[in-house]
């Protein structure tokens, strides 16, 4: 299975640990160019720039910190233990340091924890619920996105985070993909990470076909200001995906960076914290991946009772 290839992201990403919480895994680049292996998880905080691989779905991400370290904005990619089913995850955290390490040290947990669960909503879940008895106060936000490629069966679930938007191919248009559109105002749905340990995350489903897009971002891109205080705002960001709808994702990508420097007037991206990822669906594994997944099982298996 291939993924983020360490060549096309920044050194500094692929070779140390982009978050360092005390005692918790670390995530590091893919051990082999171009590779991703099954059961491997990848991401962190620190920059990155460059194309992903996964089964069914490719994609391109852009995360800068405002200060160019460590920020804020953390980004995971993971693959199954059968290598079928590929998840994506953003959070932006309102916090520094020890905080940032330890709600990353968390998700990777989790994201291993439930590696071969297609529901990202029980990652939310014990995500949220163990923000609150650890006392962080730091106001988090969250997207999951998991993609099944033998039913092209994409799933999506937010904590108080911007909605993705999402392009059907045989429509040409984008749209919001927004479920809290369709929740009853009573119930306390999709809120933001730690504010209430009870909270339920919803989830968006649909099938997708090749071609189709997504994108998801960081609080930092519809917020980023005009030199007379303006947000981008939405209606701007639609603009930019109009016009590179047909755009290759890395030239999508950037061509959204460059709006938001024109926006703000300034020649790097240096207001917040901005993360991008851009996902297009290809074509996935068909039987052959069945059994491929299969024997990566039963691998698995015997691995754990050596």
């Amino acid at each position: 299975m291939s993924a983020a290839s360490p060549q096309s992201l920044p050194p500094q990403t692929a070779a140390h640990p982009p978050v360092e919480p005390s005692g918790r895994p670390q995530s590091r680049a893919p051990a082999h160019a171009g590779q991703f292996a099954c059961a491997e998880i990848w991401g962190g905080n620190r920059p990155a720039d460059g194309a992903i691989e996964l089964p069914g779905v490719r994609g391109y991400i852009y995360s800068r910190p405002c200060d160019g370290g460590r920020g804020g904005d953390i980004h995971y990619v993971s693959l199954c233990n059968s290598g079928l089913i590929s998840r994506v995850c953003l959070a932006d955290v309102a916090g520094h340091g020890e905080t940032i390490a330890a709600v990353g040290g968390t998700i990777h947990g989790l994201l291993r924890q439930y590696m071969n669960s297609f529901d990202q909503r029980r990652v939310l879940a014990d995500l949220n619920r163990q923000m609150d008895r650890q006392e962080l106060g730091a106001m988090t936000t969250a997207v999951t996105v998991t993609l099944f490629p033998p039913s092209r069966y994409l799933s999506i679930s937010y904590a108080g985070h911007p909605p993705a938007w999402f392009l059907r191919r045989s429509e040409g248009r984008w749209r919001l993909l927004d479920p809290r559109e369709d929740v009853p105002s009573r119930r306390r749905v999709d809120l933001p990470l730690a504010v209430d340990p009870n909270a339920e995350f919803g989830r968006y489903d649909l099938r997708v076909r090749t071609g189709d897009r997504l994108l998801l971002l960081t609080d930092g891109v519809l917020e980023a200001p005009s030199p007379t205080g303006e947000q981008f705002g939405e209606s701007r960001l639609a603009r930019v995906l109009d016009q590179h709808r047909a755009a290759p994702l890395d030239e999508l990508t950037r061509g959204i960076v460059q709006a938001l420097c024109e926006h703000t007037g300034c020649p790097e991206v240096a207001h917040d914290d901005v993360t991008l990822l851009a996902l297009e669906i290809v074509p996935g594994p068909p039987l052959l991946g069945l059994l491929h997944a299969l024997k990566n099982r039963l691998f698995a298996r015997r691995r754990g009772r050596a």
